[in-house]
This record gives C-alpha cells, sequence and structure tokens, in this order.
C-alpha cells in the first residue's frame, strides 16, 4: 500500500522557489572571479604577467565588483533598482567597480589580435566584468532594456581592440561578446522572473482568500437579513395579536403566545443553519408560513397555482422571494390582501407577490427604490439564471420573479 504527501500549499511553494532562486543567483554571480582565470591564463600563454602591485590592485578591484554584484542581486530580491529614471546606491556603486576595472584593465593589460577572450586579457576581462554588471541588474530589470544595456559591453571590447591597433577579428569578437552577455544576464533575468511569478501567484492566492471570506460575509449577512427580518416581523405581529387577545380575555391569546414561540424556536434554528451554511428555504414551507404571518396581520391571502417542478436551487431562489416579499408587506405597508401566484410557462416561471396598502414617502412607494433584501434576492435569482422586477401602481406594489423554465413545466 502507497502513500502519497500531501501537496505543499503555494505559500510554502512560494517562499521555497525564491530562497532556491536566491541561493542559485548568488553561486551564479560567484562565477565571476572563476571566469577571470581566463584572463590569467592569456597572461600566461602570452608571458604577459603583471607584477605583484598590478596583480593585488587587479585581485582587489575584482572582488569589490564582485561584492557589488552580489549587493545588487539582494537588494534586486527586494525592491527597485532604479527611482524612476535614477539609479539608487546600489547600482551607482556597481557601475563605478566596473568602470574602474575596465580602465585599470586599459592601463594594465596587453591586448592581442589574431584570436579571440582566450588570446586577448584585456578582452576577456572587459567580457568578464560587463557580463557580471548587466546579470546582477537583470534583477530588477527588463528584458529589452538588459538587451539594449547589454551591447554596450561588446562596444567596448570593440573599442578597446581598435584603440590598441589591433582591428583583427574585431567583428566576431564583438559578437561572441554579445551572445555571451545575453545569455548571462537572460538566464538572471529569466530566474527571477520565475520568482515573480511565484510572488504573482502567491498574491492572487491571498486575494482569492480574502474575495471568499468577503462573498461568505455578504452571504451570510443576506440571510441573516433575511431570516431574522421575518422572524421578528412574524413575531411582532404574533406578540400584539396575543396582546389584544389578552386584554379581552380571549384564550386563543395563548395560542398565539405559542406560535411566537414556535417561530423563535424555528428561527433560531435557521439562524444556526445559515452560519452553518446548510439551511436552504422551502416552496411550501415559506407559503404557508406567508398565509399564517399575513392572517396573523390582518391581511387576507390568496395563493394560486402549484409549487413548480423546477430544480432545488430555483425552487429555493422562488422561496426566498416569498419571504422577502412577505416581510415586507408585514412591516412597509398596510395592507388588507396579499395574492401570490404561480405562473408556469413554457419558457419561464413567474412567481408575482401583490399586494395594496403600500405606503407613500417623498420618493414615491416605500421599498420601490429597493433595498438589502431586494438586492439579496436579485443575486439569488441571477445566480440561476433568474431576474426581479419590482412595480407600483397607485398603493399597490408588485414584487415580479422570473426564472427559465426546464421542458415540460408547462405540462
Amino acid at each position: 500500500m502507497t502513500t502519497s504527501r500531501p501537496a505543499a500549499t503555494l505559500a510554502g511553494g512560494a517562499r521555497g522557489v525564491e530562497v532556491y532562486t536566491r541561493v542559485t543567483l548568488y553561486l551564479f554571480v560567484l562565477l565571476e572571479p572563476f571566469l577571470f582565470l581566463y584572463v590569467v591564463a592569456a597572461l600566461s600563454s602570452r608571458d604577459a604577467v603583471p607584477s605583484v602591485p598590478q596583480a593585488l590592485v587587479l585581485v582587489a578591484l575584482v572582488a569589490v565588483h564582485t561584492g557589488c554584484c552580489l549587493v545588487t542581486v539582494h537588494r534586486g530580491f527586494d525592491g527597485p533598482l532604479l527611482r524612476g529614471n535614477r539609479p539608487g546606491g546600489v547600482v551607482a556603486a556597481l557601475v563605478a567597480s566596473a568602470v574602474v576595472l575596465v580602465v585599470v584593465a586599459f592601463v594594465l593589460l596587453p591586448g592581442y589580435a589574431g584570436g579571440g577572450l582566450r588570446e586577448d586579457p584585456r578582452s576577456a576581462l572587459i567580457a568578464v566584468c560587463g557580463a557580471a554588471t548587466v546579470g546582477a541588474l537583470a534583477v530588477a530589470v527588463p528584458l529589452g532594456r538588459l538587451a539594449l544595456l547589454g551591447l554596450v559591453v561588446p562596444l567596448v571590447v570593440a573599442a578597446a581592440r581598435l584603440v590598441s591597433g589591433e582591428p583583427a577579428a574585431v567583428v566576431p569578437l564583438t559578437l561572441g561578446t554579445y551572445v555571451f552577455v545575453v545569455f548571462w544576464a537572460g538566464t538572471l533575468r529569466m530566474s527571477m522572473w520565475i520568482v515573480e511569478v511565484v510572488r504573482a501567484l502567491d498574491e492572487a492566492r491571498e486575494v482569492a482568500a480574502r474575495l471568499a471570506v468577503a462573498e461568505e460575509r455578504l452571504r451570510i449577512s443576506r440571510d441573516m437579513h433575511d431570516v431574522v427580518g421575518r422572524a421578528l416581523s412574524a413575531v411582532a405581529v404574533k406578540a400584539e395579536l396575543a396582546a389584544a387577545l389578552a386584554r379581552r380575555g380571549d384564550p386563543r391569546g395563548a395560542d398565539q403566545m405559542d406560535d411566537v414561540r414556535t417561530l423563535a424556536q424555528d428561527s433560531l434554528r435557521e439562524v444556526r443553519g445559515v452560519v452553518a451554511g446548510y439551511r436552504a428555504a422551502d416552496l411550501v414551507t415559506e407559503l404557508d408560513g406567508a398565509r399564517s404571518v399575513l392572517h396573523a396581520a390582518g391581511t387576507a391571502v390568496r395563493v394560486v397555482g402549484d409549487v413548480p417542478d423546477l430544480a432545488a436551487r430555483q425552487v429555493e431562489a422562488l422561496a426566498w422571494v416569498v419571504r422577502e416579499a412577505v416581510t415586507n408587506i408585514v412591516r412597509h405597508s398596510a395592507a388588507t390582501e396579499c395574492r401570490i401566484d404561480l405562473e408556469p410557462g413554457e419558457r419561464e416561471m413567474v412567481l408575482r407577490v401583490s399586494n395594496d396598502g403600500a405606503r407613500t414617502g417623498v420618493d414615491g412607494v416605500a421599498g420601490l427604490g429597493g433595498g438589502s433584501g431586494l438586492a439579496g434576492l436579485r443575486e439569488r435569482l441571477a445566480a440561476v439564471g433568474g431576474t426581479l422586477d419590482v412595480a407600483a401602481d397607485g398603493d399597490r406594489f408588485v414584487v415580479t420573479a422570473r426564472l427559465p423554465a426546464p421542458a415540460g413545466v408547462a405540462a
């Protein structure tokens, strides 16, 4: 029996990739001193070994330049190397050390014609120094700019040949130097690009997590509004009715208080379901609840049509429409009658809730502009391909929900 190890999370993978790439690039930069052995080999082949002081100067400058390359790569991982069009202090130090090294190479090292970098110590030093410099900048400079910046190195090599009066093999030496520089800088740039992609994926994962949390909060707030709003409206109406009956000594007041207790218990269960994410509204239950609540509020109710044979999510969306519409009738109207129509059709299923007694305000019928409840209904219906319309005609208020009907609903 074999067991599989769980895959690493993206965050852990991002950190691992960055650490691995950092170490790899640091080691790549440290190749620079070893590549200067080409210079030593070229000098040895020509019996032109510099004196001890000259050699110490060259070694010191190579160490300083390599250190500047390491610091530049390190800083490039954590932030931009350029502030607008102005180079930072690290970049200035890197360029200055490279320029000093090239100038010293012109002064202390001879140049030879008739061969490549192995026969020309001056050109070899300039090529290695230039490639390391451009490569160090590659961690924070786009590849297009690197390609243009890399042209400086072969041009300096060609100028060194021409100044020394040795124009032989300038063109192939220049092309070879440019390929070497582009390879060096391109390797570092591609490695850094991988790090940037992984960082972007990690950030996208964090954004997706935050969006998921925000969406869940929106769902809970929407559901709590629907559940608690309806429940409190029903409790208020039934409690008022029970108080009126109790004042008259009518024993039915106790029955109404039993209904209040049942409503409170059902609402508590639904609130727990909202938090757990397992609650689903039922259209038949909501229609029965609408009759009970509206009758208690003194509103005559008429339900026309049968519960449609739709998908579970569509039926649940219609149930929420009934719940929110009835809650609004109790809270925002003085309705004496309400009608709920279920109209199946060949292309769409229509649920219409209409009532009279809509209260008017400065802007017309209250609720016509929509609120958080109606906005939540629109979101629910849109998730199953439906729409929600509200309209007012005098003191009448109509809520209409439309859903696409699957084949066979009309029958």
